[in-house]
């Protein structure tokens, strides 16, 4: 998990940010919040859903890298996928918050969300490949 090379601060920032984009489509999936629990378990972060309070502008200052701000971007992406596809508002929502870290490169984005999408690809063959007896 490339989060891993993010700070504490970031960390808890990227889960901010996940639970404003999973309530995006105004329906936190089962698997966006799967998703959000083992993030916050893995870094020991509070599993709070409600984050209404957060100022996004606030929040992206703790994003100073072009590396911490890919991370964050593809988190975010890979949050979008769980439900099984990256939705109108989802996009729009990581392409503002991609805007305002500087990152507004098309290509960019593209190659951001055909490495996570191909991850999920990876993933899911390797799954139907142990179910074959």
């Amino acid at each position: 998990m490339f989060a891993d090379r993010l700070t504490s601060e970031q960390r808890q920032a990227v889960f901010d940010l996940a639970v404003l984009l999973a309530h995006a489509d105004h329906d936190v999936s089962d698997e966006e919040q799967q998703y959000l629990k083992n993030f916050s378990d893995a870094f020991g972060i509070e599993y709070d859903l409600d984050k209404s309070e957060i100022n996004i502008d606030d929040t992206l200052t703790a994003f100073s890298s072009k590396q911490s701000k890919m991370i964050l971007l593809q988190e975010l992406v890979k949050l979008s996928y769980k439900d099984g596809h990256f939705g109108q508002e989802e996009q729009e929502n990581v392409f503002m918050i991609a805007q305002k870290v500087g990152l507004n490169d098309p290509e960019l984005l593209i190659r951001i969300e055909k490495w996570v999408r191909e991850g999920f690809n990876w993933v899911y063959e390797g799954e139907q490949m142990l179910e074959v007896n």
